[in-house]
């Protein structure tokens, strides 16, 4: 407990520092908040060296919520946004794609090599072996097509 006795600006701008370090290894903004925190605390401590560390714990704890939630809240949109939307999503990027079916589909369901990937197919119809289709959709991993 005496270390918290001894809480001053140095420490807070060591903190600060540390959690900058980590958010610039890649922590995608998640420390920024506590940072933001740190920092806070460092000018108080300066302008006022009086404030007891309990005092300062919960000025850190409160502002490193109120910044982490301020960037969630500002950023979730902007990071959900993307001109790609289909980039880690395989099954979606070969909808439009003709295949020649190598093996006979019973009961509408089968496996099939795309690429280098082999990937479960569904038909409305059983379709058998040399069948050109078309991928139409995706569904859980599961290539929906019909005939081409």
């Amino acid at each position: 407990m005496e270390f918290f006795a001894e809480l001053n600006h140095w420490h807070w701008l060591i903190l600060a520092l540390l959690l900058l370090a980590g958010e610039a290894l890649g922590a995608a903004g998640f420390l920024l908040g506590a940072a933001g925190g740190a920092v806070t605390l460092v000018v108080l401590n300066l302008l006022n060296d009086n404030l007891s560390w309990q005092m300062q714990i919960t000025v850190f704890a409160t502002i490193t919520l109120f910044l982490s939630w301020r960037y969630w809240h500002q950023f979730k949109s902007f990071n959900d946004k993307t001109d790609h939307p289909q980039l880690n999503d395989r099954a979606a990027q070969l909808i439009g794609r003709h295949i020649t079916l190598s093996q006979d589909l019973a009961g509408g369901e089968g496996k099939e090599q795309v690429g280098d990937t082999f990937w479960r197919v569904r038909a409305t119809s059983d379709l058998s072996a040399g069948t050109q289709v078309k991928v139409t959709a995706s569904e859980d991993r599961v290539l929906l097509i019909s005939e081409a």
